[in-house]
């Protein structure tokens, strides 16, 4: 099968995802290229002018059809201008984010949507938030995106945990890998507290100052919460940390989240939004109590394995908090998330996707 991939210039838990389709249909046997066009996050009519011309020109040498996986709204809509209705070729598509910003940007979004949504053979999405926007923008035929966590090294001496696979177009869809990628800070201090560990980026996305108000509810109840991450939000978070005495630590990036999971009592969640969360994908492997939004693509990770709360809601993701604080619910939810970790997606379930979605492209090069 040829395969033909597009993705914008981005990090994170999107790039992760493109690295592994690659990978894993190489090692199948399929022959897969990489577009050699740079799609920026904001639109660029020059620069997406010449990507669009770029494969173009690409398809029409190919001796034959080519299966073209574009992952992204612009990405999408880009290779959707670019593939012509005959001649056999087949586009492909995975969302991986919400549009965000003001009502221009919104509509421009829209706009883009229904322009891939129209012309792709298939879109993948990794939520049912966007699988249903596709559906509203007259896709053909959506499907729910297998976005399996990359297996990560179990011991602090690995390399860097892989990235979270909350993605999208977006510069904040740098999840919280990036963070994780740099150098670690120095070791948890041991209390008794109750320990709750937070993986993600410092960005709006990660609803950290709904997490911060929940532990000001929570302040005189003998807990403490990590942060691995880093972001944009940091001072601002570390100066209201400071003022108001919560008892919330930024550790910063780091390479020991395997280890920080083992010592932590449950993971926690507070995002505005998420597609398919790798950090708790890789919190259910662990066994860790899981408190989060209900989220985006979050439920398709966790099933009912977490205790889910509205977005936004600081006093229910309290309570939910302080509901695991008692050990005998902690372990059901410890057992509960072991047995998710049993069913969660696995590289040769994307293969597996892959094979199915790209196809009919006809196999050889």
């Amino acid at each position: 099968m040829r395969v033909l991939l597009v993705r914008p210039t981005a990090s994170g838990g999107l790039a992760a995802h493109v690295d592994q389709e690659r990978a894993l249909l190489a090692g199948a046997g399929h022959r897969v290229a990489e577009a050699p066009v740079r799609i920026r996050e904001r639109p660029s009519p020059r620069d997406d002018a010449a990507t669009v011309a770029a494969l173009r020109r690409i398809l029409h040498r190919a001796p034959e059809p080519v299966a073209v996986h574009a992952h992204g709204l612009r990405a999408g809509a880009l290779a959707a201008l670019a593939v012509p209705r005959r001649g056999g070729h087949r586009l492909v598509v995975t969302l991986h984010n919400r549009t965000v910003g003001g009502g221009l940007a919104r509509g421009v979004g829209a706009a883009l949507l229904r322009l891939l949504a129209r012309r792709a053979d298939i879109v993948l999405a990794v939520s049912p938030d966007l699988a249903e926007d596709a559906r509203r923008a007259g896709a053909r035929e959506v499907r729910h995106a297998v976005v399996p966590a990359p297996e990560t090294p179990t011991t602090a001496a690995a390399s860097t945990v892989p990235a979270a696979a909350s993605t999208g177009d977006a510069a904040e869809e740098d999840g919280a890998s990036g963070d994780r990628a740099g150098h670690g800070a120095a070791p948890v201090a041991e209390s008794n507290a109750l320990t709750a560990l937070v993986i993600a980026r410092l960005a709006p996305q990660k609803g950290l100052e709904d997490l911060l108000d929940a532990a000001a509810l929570l302040r005189d109840q003998g807990l403490r919460i990590l942060v691995a991450g880093d972001g944009p939000l940091r001072e601002g978070l570390e100066a209201r940390i400071g003022a108001e005495d919560l008892p919330v630590e930024l550790l910063g990036r780091r390479q020991d989240v395997p280890d920080l999971l083992r010592e932590a009592d449950l993971v926690l969640s507070a995002a505005r939004w998420e597609g398919q969360p790798v950090a708790l994908q890789e919190a259910l492997r662990a066994g860790r109590a899981i408190v989060a939004t209900d989220a985006g693509g979050t439920r398709w990770v966790t099933g009912s394995a977490a205790l889910l709360v509205p977005v936004g809601d600081a006093a229910a993701l309290a309570a939910a908090i302080r509901a695991l604080s008692d050990p005998v619910e902690r372990a059901r939810a410890e057992e509960a998330s072991l047995r998710r970790a049993r069913e969660l997606p696995r590289a040769e379930d994307l293969l597996a996707q892959l094979g199915e979605v790209l196809a009919p492209a006809p196999l050889g090069w």
